[in-house]
């Protein structure tokens, strides 16, 4: 009979410790649940601020080409292949003007996890190309009675000459010291906010 009596407390206390411990691993799972949508949501919210952030930047110039040019035109109007005497235009040009290359940040995507950051954005391009109006000097210039030298002319040899620079250019590496410039600013950026891993991808 002692026995008897003695086995239902036992029985009773392991059925109240099994309790216990369900109950611990119950709480556990929720506070990781829920600790794990704090984290995702607090990654989330910092993801879209630090997006916002850099987007209003909108175009992040990184690297500049800077260049002086001469270019010419000569001309005349012809007749069946043959040039007409007194039809003579012709002008000299000196100028200078810049390109600049950089990303836009306008489509860019963020991902946060801790201290961990992936930035993705596109390929550097070519921004702005600037040709200085104050530095053009005009080296020389003819113009005829019946083929008049005009400010068009000038304005289309120079629209062509920024084209076949911006070629040339696209042609070199200029683009690709633009992603890395682009790349090295945002490493300094993020690293100042305190992310011990950045990655920057280029779509």
């Amino acid at each position: 009979m002692k026995l008897k009596s003695l086995k239902k407390p036992i029985q009773h206390k392991n059925k109240f410790i099994l309790f216990i411990v369900f109950l611990c691993i119950t709480i556990i799972v929720i506070l990781s649940f829920f600790i794990s949508n704090i984290v995702k949501n607090r990654d989330l919210t910092k993801s879209t601020i630090i997006a916002e952030k850099l987007s209003k930047i909108s175009e992040l110039s990184t690297i500049k080409y800077s260049y002086s040019k001469i270019i010419s035109l000569s001309n005349s109007k012809k007749l069946n292949s043959f040039e007409i005497p007194f039809t003579e235009k012709s002008f000299l040009i000196k100028y200078s003007g810049y390109v600049k290359a950089g990303v836009d940040l306008k489509d860019i995507h963020v991902v946060v996890h801790n201290k961990n950051i992936t930035i993705t954005l596109n390929k550097s391009k070519i921004l702005d190309h600037v040709v200085n109006d104050q530095d053009l000097s005009v080296l020389d210039e003819k113009s005829s009675l019946f083929n008049k030298l005009s400010m068009q002319d000038m304005i289309d040899e120079m629209s062509n000459e920024k084209k076949k620079i911006e070629v040339d250019l696209l042609n070199t590496s200029f683009l690709d010291g633009a992603n890395t410039n682009a790349k090295l600013l945002l490493l300094d950026i993020l690293s100042d906010m305190e992310f011990e891993n950045v990655k920057i991808i280029f779509k």
